[in-house]
């Protein structure tokens, strides 16, 4: 493929759904098009971090939800790595050719039928309201798909939540062992919806529309300028 071809849309997109994991990318809007259009991406080595959130998650499989946090409503807490699918996003009362389709970490289930989404995160941030600022859209999606299911009943949401882990220092074990110690901290995020939406539109807007320019704060495009490639 030519760099003047990656400018260019190919009949279909290369992603057929939205993965709330790449909303991240709205920094750089030309990133985010060429992932969608061309699966053109910077690769990412997250392996310690991706070992820790597994490690995470099995830990809070099957216990009560107090043993997470006391802010909200008691329930049993799942490892809930099932695939779901959204009804397709409309946008000004049009459906569009989205559908949200992603995995949450954690589900509790709640003695009155209604559920809350907990999203685990390894994160060294300090301040709550930058992770929140970071991950609540990933939130909201995950709502809306269990909410707006492509198939099967809807599961009413009643919290959203995120679940830190931060490394604060090491452990040293018997033998040559050694460990990590993490400081373990739930963050209630509020729900917004109708930010949400106008955040979809844009979203969207950016991957349908033509190649975009550069993010202003993009690493990956300022490298690629350093080493004198642009498209």
């Amino acid at each position: 493929m030519t760099v003047n071809q990656l400018t260019e849309k190919p009949s279909q997109p290369h992603r057929k759904t939205i993965s709330p994991s790449s909303f991240y990318g709205i920094r750089c809007p030309r990133c985010l098009w060429l992932d969608y259009w061309h699966n053109v991406k910077f690769p990412v080595n997250l392996y310690l971090q991706s070992k820790l959130s597994r490690i995470q998650e099995a830990a809070y499989d099957g216990v009560p939800s107090t043993l997470i946090t006391t802010a909200i409503p008691t329930g049993q807490v799942t490892k809930y790595k099932t695939r779901l699918t959204s009804q397709p996003v409309s946008i000004n009362g049009e459906a569009t050719r989205w559908k949200i389709h992603g995995e949450i970490d954690l589900l509790v289930d709640h003695e009155d039928g209604t559920y809350s989404v907990i999203d685990g995160k390894v994160s060294m941030k300090a301040e709550a309201n930058a992770i929140i600022d970071s991950y609540w859209t990933q939130l909201e999606a995950y709502v809306f798909a269990f909410e707006n299911p492509e198939s099967g009943e809807p599961k009413p949401i009643k919290t959203i939540g995120l679940l830190q882990w931060k490394i604060e220092d090491s452990l040293h074990l018997d033998g040559d062992q050694r460990g990590f110690f993490v400081g373990h901290r739930y963050i209630p995020v509020e729900r917004r919806p109708q930010e949400f939406q106008e955040f979809l539109a844009k979203f969207i807007s950016i991957i349908e529309g033509p190649y975009p320019d550069s993010g202003p704060q993009c690493d990956n495009c300022k490298f690629l300028g350093k080493i004198g490639f642009s498209f």
